[in-house]
């Protein structure tokens, strides 16, 4: 996942019928977490400030 795998992907590829299964076996880490919420909420403040 932290490698940029689609959740979708390896859902099929593990044979899981459920996406919340494949969540459950398949881990990101703290930081890569994090990094994405910066960047959202810098993405939000940038469409915000143009009032998009």
């Amino acid at each position: 996942m932290e490698q940029g795998a689609n959740i979708r992907i390896v859902q099929q590829v593990l044979g899981h019928t459920r996406v919340t299964t494949t969540e459950r076996y398949t881990h990101v880490s703290t930081p890569l977490v994090r990094d994405a919420g910066e960047l959202a909420s810098t993405l939000w403040g940038n469409l915000w400030s143009l009032r998009l």
